[in-house]
This record gives structure tokens, sequence and C-alpha cells, in this order.
């Protein structure tokens, strides 16, 4: 595993904690309801944030991780994803929401099922077996960490360690509470309201009109037949583009605040993420890609309408976005490259029409749990 790699690994395991390592423990014999406070650990032993709470109730986990104030809250099956995430700050105010699905192909690095090693460990008057995930030999100039768990006889992994070669832990926690308990639908269910749109898009300010930027909706195509969608209600925008092989990425977004939702949808991958402004100085969820605006000194005339070339992210080496913009303000081409790869987009029609925020709209299914694997909330 590239440094890279192992930089994600940990990142991964430091939100979501011991249910990763939960996941990976064999669903023989069935785990029981419970409650398990999981402390991590540095190097030398010595408790550091964050503090863990797992909770189970058949077959489904909550795991949040609280670090400084803020909780990180994961939810999901034992063993597949996909997982809905949330953030909540100290106050209790809910600003940042992830639900992610996607065809899972098998670690080539690791074997099916964890390996049991021959060492038992008693923690917090807890009996447990360790178990290591075992690692095919890496490629030339890369090592794997080893992942190693200890459960219990009914499965409940009560110490986690993920290991460099040399012995190091990059990521451990340690049981400090365990609780064998009848567990309620009601305390591992997520809040029903950041299941809707309307939580995420209700507008903050009461008054963010602009004469100077009216409303707009614009359809634009690529060569490669793709399409997009553009509606503005300032300060609100919608962004929607659809390709010949069925891909789906919507936008939803306000201007002047870190608010909005974005949703992309490619064969079996899908994910959702949502924001709104946090005040507790946790970096904000950037829904729109401009970083700034330099004139590139050339214009155009695209359906009897003038418009002027803009760079939109000036100074960015990996990407770009420029847009020939109206003077006020209609993008009615776009050049967007990435990943070496270039998508200019030229409208086709455009109306400056009155534009409501029902129309900025996401599929039906986007925040229905059941189309993302996960069980309905009861």
């Amino acid at each position: 595993m590239k440094t890279s790699a192992i930089i994600g690994a940990i990142a991964c395991m430091a939100f979501a904690g011991p249910t990763v390592a939960q996941s990976s423990v064999t669903a023989s014999p069935p785990r029981p309801d419970y409650v398990a406070v999981m402390q991590a650990l540095d190097k030398d032993g010595k408790k550091v944030d964050p503090i863990v709470t797992i909770v189970h109730h058949d077959g489904m986990f909550l795991s949040e991780t609280l670090r400084g104030g803020r909780a990180s809250i994961g939810f999901g099956p034992d063993e597949t994803k996909p997982v809905l995430r949330w953030s909540r700050q100290a106050d209790g105010e809910i600003t940042y929401l992830e639900l992610l699905l996607r065809d899972r192909k098998p670690d080539a690095t690791k074997t099916e099922t964890p390996q049991p090693l021959q060492e038992v460990s008693t923690i917090a008057g807890e009996h447990c077996t360790w178990l290591q995930t075992a690692s095919k030999p890496p490629a030339p100039g890369t090592f794997i960490a080893r992942e190693q768990n200890c459960a219990t006889k009914d499965g409940i992994v009560i110490e986690t360690r993920l290991l460099t070669p040399n012995d190091v832990p990059l990521y451990h926690t340690r049981l400090a509470r365990l609780d064998r308990r009848p567990v309620t639908p009601a305390e591992i269910y997520p809040p029903s309201e950041i299941l809707t749109p309307e939580f995420w898009l209700k507008p903050i300010r009461s008054d963010n009109t602009d004469p100077s930027q009216p409303d707009f909706d614009i359809t634009l195509e690529s060569i490669g037949g793709s399409t997009m969608r553009l509606l503005r209600h300032y300060p609100w925008y919608y962004r929607e583009q659809r390709d010949r092989g069925g891909s789906v990425s919507i936008r939803i977004w306000n201007k002047r605040e870190d608010q909005g939702i974005s949703y992309r949808q490619a064969g079996g991958y899908r994910r959702l993420t949502a924001g709104r402004p946090a005040d507790d100085g946790s970096p904000p969820l950037k829904f729109d890609e401009a970083t700034g605006k330099t004139s590139l000194g050339r214009s155009e005339t695209i359906l009897g309408e003038t418009c002027e070339w803009f760079d939109l992210m000036p100074g960015v080496q990996d990407a770009g976005n420029s847009q020939c913009l109206t003077g006020d303000g209609l993008p009615l081409k776009l050049d967007i490259s990435g990943m070496n790869l270039a998508f200019p987009y030229t409208a086709t029609s455009f109306r400056r029409r009155p534009v409501a925020l029902s129309e900025m709209r996401l599929p039906a299914e986007a925040f229905s749990l059941e189309e993302w694997g996960l069980p309905t909330l009861q």
C-alpha cells in the first residue's frame, strides 16, 4: 500500500472507528445488540481523540466518533456498503451528510476472511481472540498495513490495530465500556429530517435578491451528445448533466453560502452529499467550483447573444472552468476540464424567465434509504 493509500485507510478508520473492524468479523454466531465505547490510543498506548461509540441492532451499526465537540456519525450494515454519514456540531446542528453506494470489487490485497492469530487478550473484563486480515505480497516499492481485531466469542470487536510492517500502530482503539442490552431502532436510525432536500436547501437569509443577476434557464450540449441544464434564481443555482451512457450529475447550491446538495449516479456508483454552513471552524463543503474570475480577453456571439470568456478557476493546475458569460452572467459556452479530459458545452437554447426554487429538483429516489440498500426509517 502506498503512502497515500495508507493515509486514506487511516482517515476511513478514524471516521468509522471500530465499525470498520466490526464489519470484518464473520457473522456466526449472530452478534447481540450492544453499545460499545472505544477509546483511541497513540503509539505509546496513551488515550487520545477520538472516542467512538458503536451501537448495534439487528445487523445494523451506528458509530459516533467524537472529536473536539464535533460528532461524525456513520450508519449502515455490518458487512456491506452503502454507508450513510452525517456530522453534528457541539450545539446539535447537523451540517453535513453523505450517502454512498458503489459496486464493491474484491480487494486484491486481502483475503476474503480474517485469519486467527495465536493470541488472546482480556480487555475491560472481556475475553477476546485476535484475528488479522491477511495481505498478499505487495508490489515493489510499496507496503501493506496489517489490520488486526480482537473479537469476543459473540463477535464483538473490542480492540483494533492497524500496523505497519514493523508493528508501529497507525490506528489503535480499545474498549472502554461494553453494554450488552436490547437496542431499539430509534437509537440507531438517523434523524428523519436530514433525509429531505428541504432540510439542506432551506434559505438561510430572508432577502438574497440581486437585480443584476436575472433568473435563467439554459440548455447546453457537448460534441459527444451529453446535455447540461442550468437554472438560476439568485443566489440559487442548478446544474444537471446527463451523458449517453446514462450517468446523471445534479448539483443545487447557494452561491452566497456554503450550502447545497450534490448527487451523482453512474452505473453501480451513486453518491449524494449535502451541506450547510458550519460555525464551529470545520471546513465547509464547496459546491461552487469557481475560485475567481479572470477575463481571457475574447468574446463570441452565441444564439445572437454576445458573451465574454472568463477563467473561473485561475491558477488551478489540474482542473479548469472557463465560461463565456453575457453581461448579466448567463453562461452560453463552457469549457470544463480535469483529469486530462475536456468537456466543452455550447448553449442550444436559453431564456431569461422567472425560476422557482421548486424547479431545482433531485430524482425522487435520492433520499430514499431503500434505494441505497438501507432499511427504511421506523
